[in-house]
């Protein structure tokens, strides 16, 4: 720093040179609160007061450097002496345990883990099983640990006047695999599944299905109306499952090797994926679809349905029932429309056709249709054999020519 010949210097009256500094705030509780300091050099030789002014000023410099609060150093010290006390505290305080999530949070990670792994029919079970268990006990959601079998006992209890008890089986089963899923990537959720362990004696099995008998099959398809008739005749000379019927689209009517068919790509399970051919019998049908409805799906209809489950299915399934309560007085519950499915693979079964190929055809998963020569069929063989076998059903008490 450059100094000027006298800066810092003044002569007192008796000509001493004396040395005067102004003192920082920071510093002037060491200089009884004065704003500047005096120093006489005790020389009137101006030579040797500037001499005495330099090292003064060196050291005068040095001291404010140290004690100025302001330094970088002081700012890294005070920086570190935070962070080395809150590590410090860090390690004092009680370990965090993540939270117990709740129903609602569960739901949404199963859905984006399977949601490539999982038929969209099947998420959409979860989903509604936890939009029905939520509205039943009145809340927006739940923390797993505060669902408790009484709580599980009470939806179930509201729910059985309301649903069927394979509705409500159903949804138990949704809402016990996510709490199983939930298990499987938190800690310190409860054991002991809540959804558990509930005996409904609903249906269980498909054995239950009971086939329709023929005056009771023509009463069916008479009395019906022109878009349930079709339906009826799809199910009986396809063997596709209700839901597989109405979810099929305008161009998954396709020819595979010269054989027209229908393409199944919405269905319950990853065999259901499969091509169907189109019986003789119903190439009018399809085609008047398919010139009547511009559509998305090929039965009119179903590009109106919108459910929250993504199914199409249980209209025309409710519709159906409506009809056979009506015009069969002695039908059972157990002749519904699934029995069609279960009457197509009679015919099947009767004339002959080995129950790998009907496997094949109906998207079952049985144990039985997973032999090799099953797999074997699946994989290689030809559309017009599997079109022979369809056109091989029959039932005699139908005139649709």
């Amino acid at each position: 720093m450059a100094i000027k010949n006298n800066q810092y210097l003044f002569q007192s009256r008796c000509g001493i040179w004396v040395f005067q500094i102004f003192v920082p705030k920071y510093m002037r509780h060491i200089f009884d609160n004065k704003r500047a300091w005096r120093k006489s050099t005790g020389t009137k030789d101006i030579d040797k007061a500037r001499h005495f002014r330099n090292h003064m000023l060196i050291e005068f410099n040095n001291l404010k450097a140290m004690l100025n609060p302001d330094r970088e150093d002081i700012r890294i010290q005070n920086a570190l002496s935070v962070l080395h006390s809150t590590v410090k505290q860090a390690k004092n305080a009680p370990v965090a345990v993540s939270p117990i999530p709740t129903l609602a949070v569960i739901r949404d990670e199963y859905m984006t883990v399977y949601s490539e792994r999982r038929a969209f029919s099947t998420l959409s079970k979860s989903a509604r099983a936890v939009e029905v268990f939520l509205q039943s006990i009145g809340k927006v959601d739940i923390g797993l640990n505060n669902i408790g079998r009484r709580t599980v006992t009470d939806f179930i209890e509201g729910q059985q006047s309301k649903v069927a008890p394979q509705t409500v089986q159903n949804w138990l089963t949704s809402l016990g695999s996510l709490y199983e899923f939930a298990k499987r990537r938190y800690d310190a959720i409860p054991d002991s599944n809540p959804f558990h362990g509930h005996n409904l004696e609903a249906r269980r099995t498909i054995e239950s299905y009971q086939p329709f008998e023929p005056e009771q099959l023509v009463t069916l398809i008479r009395e019906a109306d022109d878009v349930l008739r079709d339906v009826i005749l799809i199910g009986l000379y396809s063997g596709m499952r209700l839901d597989e019927i109405a979810s099929i689209k305008r161009d998954e009517i396709v020819m595979l090797e010269g054989v027209r068919c229908f393409f199944v790509s919405k269905s319950k399970t990853i065999a259901g994926v499969r091509y169907v051919p189109i019986h003789s019998l119903l190439s009018g049908i399809i085609d008047k679809h398919l010139l009547q409805n511009s559509g998305e799906y090929l039965l009119a209809q179903s590009n109106n349905i919108i459910r929250k489950d993504g199914k199409r299915g249980p209209w025309y399934s409710q519709k159906f029932t409506r009809l056979r309560d009506s015009t069969l007085p002695t039908a059972t519950d157990r002749q519904c429309f699934h029995s069609l499915r279960g009457m197509f693979i009679t015919c099947l079964d009767r004339a002959g056709v080995p129950e790998q190929r009907i496997g094949a055809i109906t998207g079952h998963t049985e144990q039985k249709a997973k032999t090799e020569e099953f797999s074997t069929y699946s994989r290689g063989a030809g559309m017009k054999e599997v079109s022979e076998y369809v056109e091989l059903v029959c039932y005699k008490s139908l005139d649709i020519s």
